[in-house]
């Protein structure tokens, strides 16, 4: 890394300003951009971001794209003001330094390593793969939010669980109108079956179920449930957007990011206006 680049000047964002820069774009307009070492990321990380630690940066750049804007995050902000000063003085155009780092974001944050759940998906993948791959996680999480509503001890509860699993239904739907348009025939709803245990975020749904706290008459804690099950998922798609080699999947992979960070956005509705009414 060259020293005179540490002085290049860079732009910082707050937290806030980092989050409405994001929501003003499509997941795949932009790069955010974890410096920090992969212990680090595994423990905890913001959903969709990409791990290029700092003193690899300078032999990975060619991973990123000079067109976008780059966020850069690290623990509180000192490596990854090092690193945007570095890009910066590579001749990227725009980018910016979250400041106070992860450490003050008080948005969704996720753990796990990198390649978790990437097996699912071979990363020579054909783009028929990664619908049907969609397909079996989205119809993993309907059967999710239907095992909820059957238990729901109140009808509010019914109406938004039975609300989610209608969400995961229109994106089966689709995904399965896209996969035979560009393959040519009908989705194998026998593969889809044989995977419904895979939901969004590329967990097992009798382990989810398993482990959702207070019980499923409990709102609050499944709408928190919920939203970290719709993280988990954006961060995956995110990772499969990187882990692919096929152009027509990570445009797919994006989409999917898209549609989860709005799933988001109306259980963050839910949740706050449950909070006001109590």
């Amino acid at each position: 890394m060259q020293w005179k680049n540490l002085f290049t000047p860079v732009a910082n964002l707050s937290v806030a300003e980092a989050r409405a820069f994001m929501d003003q774009r499509s997941t795949g307009d932009y790069e955010l951009l974890d410096v920090r070492q992969p212990n680090e990321y595994q423990q905890t990380h913001i959903p969709g971001s990409r791990l290029i630690p700092l003193g690899e940066l300078p032999a990975r750049l060619g991973e990123l794209d000079r067109r976008k804007p780059v966020i850069a995050y690290c623990a509180v902000g000192g490596r990854s003001k090092a690193a945007a000063q570095y890009l910066a003085g590579q001749g990227f155009s725009e980018v910016y330094n979250l400041a106070g780092g992860i450490k003050v974001w008080d948005g969704g944050k996720v753990g796990g390593a990198l390649e978790a759940g990437l097996e699912l998906l071979p990363v020579e993948a054909e783009f028929g793969d990664a619908l049907q791959l969609a397909f079996a996680m989205e119809e993993g999480s309907q059967h999710f939010y239907q095992h909820l509503e059957a238990a729901a001890a109140t009808d509010e509860l019914r109406h938004l669980f039975n609300r989610l699993a209608g969400f995961e239904e229109r994106h089966k739907a689709r995904l399965a109108s896209l996969f035979k348009e560009k393959e040519g025939r009908e989705l194998d709803a026998a593969l889809a079956a044989a995977t419904v245990g895979i939901m969004e975020g590329g967990g097992r749904l009798a382990d989810q179920v398993a482990a959702l706290p207070g019980g499923p008459d409990q709102i609050t804690a499944v709408l928190d449930f919920a939203m970290a099950l719709e993280t988990q998922a954006y961060d995956l798609y995110g990772r499969l957007v990187l882990h692919s080699k096929n152009e027509s999947a990570k445009s797919l992979f994006i989409g999917l990011m898209d549609e989860e960070r709005t799933h988001l956005g109306f259980l963050s509705r839910e949740l706050e206006g449950l909070l006001s009414r109590r």
